[in-house]
Order: C-alpha cells, then structure tokens, then sequence
C-alpha cells in the first residue's frame, strides 16, 4: 500500500486539503484510494509513533492501525493528514529554525507505516505571512519573542527543512506546493496527493481559487470551463490565471502584518530569500515540486 501524508505546514490549507479530498471520497474509493476523516487516527497515530521510536513497528502493530483507520481490505492508497505531526505551532522554531524536531518525529512516523511506501506532502509559505499566522495560533500566553526562540529570520529556509527531511526518511518520497500558488495548483494537489490522473472527475478543483476571486468572475470561469473545456492542466492553469487576473478580489489577498520589529523592508526581504529558496527545492534532487 502506498501512504500519502501530509505533514504541513501550519497555514498552508491543510485543512482544506483535507476537506477536498472527504469531498470525493466516493469517487476516490472507485480507484483504490481511501481517505478517512482525521478523527479515526489524530489520537492513536501519536501514540503509536512514540512506541516506535527505536524500531519499525510489526506487522502487528500496522494491521490494528490500519483496521481503525479502514473501512475496506481493498485498497491501494492511504491518504492521512496530520500537519501537527512535526509538532505544535508553538514549537516551530524550538530549535532555531523551521520544524527541527522533523529529524526524528518523521522516523517515529516511518517506523509506523514499516511495511508500505510513504509520500510526505509538504505546503510551503513565504515567512512573511507564515509567521504572523503560526503565531496567531500559538495562543494568547505565548508572547512573539519567545515563539521566534532568537531565531535569525535571514537563515529561514524551507530547503533546509527539506534535505532534513531526506536525511532522516530517505525513502520517504517529498512532493512540495507553495501556498502561493494553491489557488492555480489546487486541483493537482488534490490529484497528487490521492494518486489519481487528470481523467478522474473530481470536485473542489477552484475552492482556494474562489477565495480571492470576485463572485462574477467564478461564475463567469465555469461557465466558459464547462464550454470549452481544457485538454489538459497546463491549458487549464493557463485559463485560472488569465481569470484571475482579470477578476482578482484584491481584499482578499491584501495582508495585513503588524508585529514587533517589523517593518515594510523586512517585509520584502523575506518574500525574496522565499522566491529564491523555491527555486532552488525546484531544483533538489528526490523532490517533487507542484509548480503553477
């Protein structure tokens, strides 16, 4: 069996990811793939990850989780989402930089799944806006100074955590998607993640796009996509772009960012050391990579 995870990160549309997917369970099922609801496995997939630290689970072990999580012996697919697997928003930069603890959470999770294929799933954001949403989620106890933990915001790279992640799950298969890009890339996300090819009906394809495009312009989309349909996702993307600029709700994709210290130069900075950085994980070897 292959299983799909998705690990993170925090405010990268985990959860919408998630919801899409429940979305077409049915259809999904038709093809081998299933996708419980995160319920059947938040609680016990942690506790069975600490049992396993030091050594792959038994045979055992994996067929009582996958009993709890099935509903079916027929299948080929896993599809899991868990993007506080690494750890808490809290804990993000316990140890200096983004998601340490993913060099031995993710072999604790390995250990689990010790007798099938496992694909890490892994949305990326520019820290500008990621920041200040981790934050966000931290609670009204923890103060911005010590969530940062005196990390030095220049070194922040998504690579970094990356070749980690290779390191410690070399056989683990890494495919990367920048939330920037979800509103163009959603449908393939979605595709990837359950294994499916551009054949396959499914719904939710424009869900991020129609949070930041104007009401009309959805409208107007599917209707020309149901009239003139794409042949395939390039031209399909191209279609979504060329709407989108013309029908963009630019209130939607304002962000408005006020914390300590920061400025509008700091600002910029960031978003380019990200530009940069996801060129070069489009570049890393063992990675996939959903570009728009």
């Amino acid at each position: 069996m292959i299983i799909s995870i998705h690990i993170g990160a925090h405010s990268t549309n985990g959860a919408q990811l998630m919801r899409g997917l429940l979305k077409n369970k049915a259809v999904l099922a038709e093809h081998g793939v299933a996708v419980p609801n995160p319920a059947r496995y938040r609680d016990v997939l942690p506790d069975v990850m600490r049992r396993v630290k030091s050594d792959r689970a038994t045979p055992e072990t994996q067929e009582m989780l996958l009993d709890q999580m099935l509903d079916t012996d027929e299948c080929a697919r896993l599809v899991l989402s868990y993007e506080d697997v690494i750890c808490l928003p809290v804990f993000i930069f316990e140890k200096g930089g983004l998601y340490q603890k993913a060099n031995f959470k993710l072999p604790w999770l390995r250990n689990v799944f010790a007798d099938h294929d496992v694909e890490f799933f892994l949305g990326l954001r520019n820290p500008a806006t990621f920041i200040p949403e981790a934050f966000a989620q931290c609670g009204p106890q923890v103060t911005f100074e010590s969530f940062l933990n005196d990390t030095d915001l220049e070194t922040l790279r998504w690579s970094d955590l990356i070749a980690l992640i290779r390191e410690s799950c070399p056989d683990a298969a890494i495919t990367c998607f920048a939330y920037e890009d979800t509103p163009l890339t959603w449908a393939q996300i979605m595709r990837d993640m359950a294994g499916i090819g551009p054949m396959v009906p499914i719904s939710g394809g424009l869900d991020i796009l129609a949070t930041i495009m104007k009401r009309e312009g959805m409208k107007r989309l599917r209707t020309y996509l149901n009239t003139h349909r794409p042949q395939n996702e390039v031209q399909r993307r191209r279609i979504l772009s060329a709407f989108l600029d013309k029908y963009v709700d630019e209130e939607a994709i304002e962000a408005e960012i006020d914390l300590p210290g920061w400025d509008e130069a700091l600002i910029e900075r960031l978003t380019e050391l990200y530009e940069d950085d996801l060129e070069r994980i489009e570049a890393m070897e063992g990675v996939h990579f959903i570009a728009p």
